[in-house]
């Protein structure tokens, strides 16, 4: 009786936000939990559908917290970006007292303002590309009239779903570009102000933490393709492919990293007064002079999650509920000694304009796969994104796991639908 007792005290509601293949795969990992009573979702999607109960309301951060209170939650686990950065954190915190696994406003602006974010990395020393930044269309023009080498990466300073990111390889495409950013408002208000950084080269990592603002857990690295075409061909995407973990993801590395990055940004946060308590994405360029920070986000990685958390023996809610009350110290994460595959099945003009509301056929079972832009209408799951569905295995080396991805793949098909063959390479 007392077993039970303690046992029932430290059951747990959840209020799961987002609808993507990343929430998907939260949801699959969170219902493992013996420390769940129920998993609320919004909005959810048919994979999220079948696992969890899935509320009908919109993303702003008061119907959030408002539903949270209803339905007694514990903890919110946001998924996405924009309603941490709206606030979500602090208003779920001071309005009823509910926890948040996510950052408050304050450490969310570390993605949703390039600016901020670089600023942040050139105040506290941490290894990044120089950069420049700009808030009206004339001063960037002015700029790339003087400048004399490309490439030249550039990014719009808010958030902008993935969409952001240009690397222009002269002056005519630099133009093209801040002229669609600043005149033709391509972005929106995202576009209205943005950073221009130095190319860096060497080869992308997903450096993933779970902290709880002291205590920083790093989760297995992924190595992410966000290339829409095989061949790192074409323009930038959310991301078309993933494995885990990196393989060149050493004990040497993780502690240069650690030393050089990941204590530089613990100074920063205290030193701002940023109360972080989530996950803090880490996106680094391994160059000849050591990893450097291309960029923070707030929230775990897309479609990184989806390769991630498949390999991870511990409790996620219990880590998340640590982290979310500040209580990480102390806490470790247990992983499998195997490696994990994801490849993204696309609609046709993704990452561009696609079509929605195409019929999706399966010829197993539709929940063999993670759900990232589908919806249910009747009795069919029709594709409602531009990255539709996430192939994801598990196996004894990399190669096993991506060769049973692309297995799966074999198993679905929808008109238009596209994916990269060269997952792994």
């Amino acid at each position: 009786k007392v077993n039970i007792l303690i046992l029932s005290e430290k059951l747990m509601n959840v209020l799961l936000i987002g609808s993507g293949g990343r929430e998907h795969a939260i949801a699959k990992k969170l219902i493992e939990s013996p420390k769940l009573t129920k998993l609320y979702s919004i909005p959810g999607n048919p994979g999220i559908s079948s696992i969890s109960e899935t509320i009908g309301t919109d993303l702003k951060i008061d119907s959030i917290v408002k539903l949270a209170k209803e339905k007694s939650v514990d903890l919110i686990f946001c998924g996405p970006e924009q309603p941490l950065v709206d606030g979500l954190s602090d208003l779920a915190e001071k309005k009823s007292g509910i926890k948040t696994f996510g950052p408050s406003k304050m450490g969310a602006a570390l993605e949703g303002s390039k600016i901020f974010s670089k600023q942040f990395m050139s105040k506290y020393d941490i290894p990044t590309s120089d950069y420049k930044y700009f808030y009206n269309y004339d001063e960037a023009v002015s700029y790339f009239k003087r400048r004399k080498t490309y490439p030249v990466v550039i990014k719009a300073d808010g958030l902008a779903a993935g969409k952001g990111v240009k690397i222009a390889k002269n002056r005519e495409e630099a133009d093209e570009i801040i002229k669609s950013y600043f005149i033709d408002k391509s972005l929106g208000k995202s576009g209205e102000s943005i950073v221009i950084e130095e190319f860096l080269t060497g080869e992308e990592m997903s450096a993933i933490y779970i902290t709880d603002g002291t205590t920083f857990l790093p989760l297995i690295a992924a190595k992410d393709y966000k290339k829409v075409y095989d061949d790192d061909k074409g323009e930038n995407t959310g991301g078309m492919g993933a494995y885990a973990p990196h393989l060149a993801y050493t004990d040497e590395l993780k502690k240069i990293i650690e030393d050089n990055i990941i204590s530089k940004i613990k100074i920063g946060l205290k030193k701002e007064g940023i109360d972080y308590r989530g996950a803090l994405y880490v996106g680094l360029m391994l160059t000849d002079e050591g990893p450097k920070v291309i960029e923070f986000n707030c929230r775990f990685g897309d479609p990184e999650t989806q390769v991630i958390l498949p390999l991870m023996d511990s409790d996620l809610l219990n880590i998340a509920n640590l982290a979310a009350g500040k209580k990480l110290s102390g806490t470790t994460i247990k992983w499998k000694n195997s490696f994990a595959g994801c490849v993204v099945i696309a609609s046709e003009g993704y990452p561009g304009d696609y079509k929605k509301g195409v019929n999706i056929e399966f010829s197993g079972n539709p929940f063999d796969f993670i759900h990232a832009g589908t919806k249910q209408v009747s009795d069919k799951i029709v594709t409602n994104g531009g990255r539709v569905l996430n192939a994801v295995s598990i196996g004894s080396s990399k190669s096993s796991a991506l060769l049973s991805c692309y297995k799966l793949l074999e198993k679905v098909k929808f008109d238009g639908c596209f994916y990269r063959k060269d997952i792994g390479t």
